[in-house]
């Protein structure tokens, strides 16, 4: 195809993108795809993780300069934020949301989406409604009849989610000692992991893992100084949770063969 590529991810949070797609979002930059980040909140509801960190910045603020920081270490990385309130995006319309994601959808054109599945990687209530609305948005965008004025119908040609392996998160158990993220400083949200069988792409990012792992600290305020990430030891290259990014291919309309090892399978 002579068609210029294009991608774009979904999520609701600066550092959403940073854990498991950071690599992939660097590797196919870096290839020349059109990569299109959307963010619906600035995080604002959240915490900062490390408590020696002062900032006379509101969290917001700080948040998005954290994100656009990221951005730059990926490479070309084109940032759309859709501007909600952290934590309350359970109360926007859904029409209001989901037509701004068809709006950008029909006029960037991604063969290529990735955002969140319906177990929103541990359940984080932001992390669901993003699934529904990149989920009916994809279906709308390729409708004739639905919302003109956000532009001309398209079809977005392959549909992922971003999930994690099993044995990803029994390798954070054993080096962290925890499973789960920490909502509200203590109540458990356990991650929800895949087996091999359930896992359809693979992307193998060590050739970027450095670009993630700056990515990832891009993300100071949410980083807990006890995170292997931070420690000077901590040799990337050699962490398998760290170097593969996994997703489950919800929809497509191009053949391809599974498992695949790239997004664009089927598209070049």
């Amino acid at each position: 195809m002579t068609e210029q590529l294009s991608m774009m991810a979904i999520f609701a949070h600066p550092d959403d993108e940073a854990f498991g797609n950071g690599g992939s979002l660097a590797k196919y930059a870096h290839e020349g795809i059109d990569i299109h980040l959307v963010t619906a909140t600035l995080g604002e509801a959240g915490q900062v993780a490390d408590p020696d960190m002062i900032s006379t910045r509101t969290l917001s603020v700080l948040r998005e300069q954290e994100l656009r920081c990221a951005c730059q270490q990926y490479g070309d990385i084109n940032l759309h934020l859709l501007g909600y309130i952290d934590g309350q995006t359970a109360i926007v319309p859904p029409s209001t949301a989901v037509y701004k994601i068809v709006k950008l959808l029909r006029l960037h054109k991604p063969q290529v989406v990735i955002s969140f599945g319906p177990d929103g990687i541990y359940g984080h209530f932001d992390h669901l409604v993003i699934h529904r609305w990149s989920s009916a948005a994809i279906k709308l965008a390729a409708e004739p009849d639905k919302w003109l004025a956000a532009g001309k119908p398209y079809q977005v040609q392959k549909f992922y989610h971003r999930v994690m392996s099993q044995i990803q998160i029994d390798m954070m158990m054993e080096i962290m000692g925890r499973n789960f993220v920490p909502m509200d400083g203590s109540i458990p949200f356990p991650f929800v992991g895949y087996s091999p069988d359930q896992i359809t792409t693979t992307i193998d990012v060590s050739d970027f893992a450095q670009v993630k792992l700056d990515g990832i600290r891009c993300h100071s305020s949410q980083l807990s100084p006890d995170l292997p990430y931070l420690q000077d030891d901590y040799d990337h290259t050699s962490d398998p949770m760290f170097t593969q990014e996994t997703f489950i291919l919800a929809e497509s309309h191009v053949e391809t063969e599974l498992p695949e090892t790239d997004l664009f399978a089927g598209l070049r």
